[in-house]
C-alpha cells in the first residue's frame, strides 16, 4: 500500500502542502522518513533527502526507502543539522518537531549556506517568538504561518524565505492590505516583467539581469496566487 493512501499527520499533511509542486526538499530531523517518502510517492517532489542525527531514526527511513523502492530519488543523510546538505543542493529545508532555540542553532550555523535554499519551513515545538526574532534578525521574510493541531496541541508552522530587495519593490503588505486595486496592479506589473525576461531571452543579453527578472516574476506570481486564495476563502 502506498504510504499516499495512508493519513499522515494533520501536521505533516500540512507541511507537505508547503512545498511547492517539483521542487526538492530536505527534511532535516527525519525520523520514520514519512514526510520525505509521502513527497516523493505523490509526484510532489523529484527528489528529496531525509537527514537525522540519529543512527537508529535514520534507519527507519532507510528501510522505508528500500521497502518503496525510491533509493534514487530520496537520499538518506547520518549527520548534524545543515552539516551535511549542501548550499543550494535543494529548495525547501523542513525542521519541525524541534524547539525554536535548537532550530536557531542549527540555521544559525552556516548563515550563508541557509540563505541559499528558496524556501524554511519550520515547526517549532517551542519558543516560536525566539525563531521569529532570529530570522527577523538574520534577514529572513516571514512569508506565511499556518496552525494545525497534533493529539492536543497546536503547531506553528512558519514559511520564512532570505530577504530580497523585490519585497520592497512588491512588499506582502500589497496582498495583506488588499483593495479593488491590487490584482491588475500585481498582473500589469508582472505582464511587463514577462516582457521584459522574453526581450532578454531572445536577445541573449544579460545573464545576471534575467536571473533578477526572474525573480521578480517568481515573486509577483506568488503575491497573486496568495491574493487569489485569500480572496477564494472569503467567497469574493
Amino acid at each position: 500500500m502506498k504510504l499516499s493512501e495512508n493519513m499522515l499527520s494533520e501536521r505533516l499533511q500540512a507541511i507537505a502542502e508547503l512545498i511547492p509542486y517539483k521542487e526538492t526538499m530536505a527534511d532535516i530531523g527525519t525520523d520514520h522518513g514519512f514526510l520525505p517518502v509521502y513527497l516523493i510517492e505523490t509526484g510532489r517532489s523529484p527528489q528529496a533527502i531525509a537527514a537525522d542525527i540519529s543512527e537508529d531514526s535514520l534507519e527507519k527511513a532507510v528501510q522505508l526507502a528500500r521497502e518503496k523502492n525510491m533509493e534514487d530519488a530520496l537520499s538518506t543523510r547520518l549527520g548534524n543539522g545543515l552539516e551535511i546538505i549542501d548550499a543550494s543542493e535543494v529548495d525547501n529545508i523542513v525542521i519541525a518537531g524541534m524547539g525554536g532555540i535548537l532550530i536557531s542553532e542549527i540555521l544559525g550555523k552556516e548563515p550563508e549556506k541557509t540563505k541559499s535554499f528558496k524556501r524554511l519551513i519550520l515547526q517549532p515545538r517551542s519558543k516560536i517568538g525566539f525563531l521569529r526574532k532570529w530570522l527577523r534578525d538574520n534577514d529572513f521574510t516571514i512569508v506565511s504561518e499556518t496552525l494545525v493541531k497534533e493529539v492536543d496541541k497546536i503547531c506553528e508552522i512558519i514559511v520564512a524565505i532570505p530577504y530580497e530587495d523585490v519585497h520592497d519593490e512588491f512588499p506582502f503588505s500589497l496582498v495583506n492590505s488588499p483593495n479593488k486595486y491590487t490584482l491588475e496592479y500585481l498582473e500589469t506589473h508582472l505582464e511587463k516583467y514577462e516582457k521584459i525576461l522574453d526581450k532578454i531571452n531572445r536577445e541573449k543579453s544579460s545573464t545576471g539581469r534575467a536571473i533578477h527578472i526572474k525573480d521578480k516574476i517568481t515573486h509577483l506570481s506568488n503575491l497573486i496566487n496568495m491574493y487569489k486564495e485569500e480572496r477564494g476563502k472569503h467567497g469574493s
